[in-house]
């Protein structure tokens, strides 16, 4: 579990370097051609495609030039094949906000993110992401 855990903590900052680069192709690497995925808006679409294109518009857009810091909260194996991650998320430096999304004072989106990875071959690859914005106080990432 060792090597898989070090596996999915380097996906994991591969997509917060992709993300901060404001690559949408890149934050989508380990995507499954079917992933499905739900944003902070509860909008739910399927596919790698359109997980590309709804990342290059918001980095284009109200994201561009804006950073994200993850922290793992837990790697959970629920079978040898598959990963539950749960990630806390942390956006600063953003043109603007969906309405609805709430920002801290400091200008700091928080969220909780859960990706949900299936192992293929020695690669990990995420089938499900789901982007919650955090609607209480929550303390920031250490």
């Amino acid at each position: 579990m060792f090597e898989d855990e070090q596996n999915i903590k380097e996906m994991v900052q591969a997509q917060q370097a992709a993300w901060n680069r404001g690559d949408a192709h890149g934050y989508a690497d380990a995507c499954d051609d079917a992933v499905t995925f739900t944003s902070i808006l509860g909008v739910t679409q399927f596919g790698r495609t359109a997980f590309i294109d709804r990342h290059a518009q918001l980095f284009q857009t109200i994201f561009k030039n804006s950073k994200l810091r993850t922290q793992i909260q837990r790697i959970h194996f629920p079978a040898p094949n598959i990963a539950v991650v749960d990630l806390a998320a942390e956006v600063t430096a953003y043109a603007a906000l969906p309405q609805g999304v709430n920002s801290r004072p400091e200008g700091v989106l928080r969220t909780a993110l859960l990706e949900v990875l299936v192992r293929a071959g020695a690669d990990w690859r995420v089938v499900a992401y789901h982007n919650v914005d955090l609607k209480t106080e929550t303390p920031s990432i250490s």
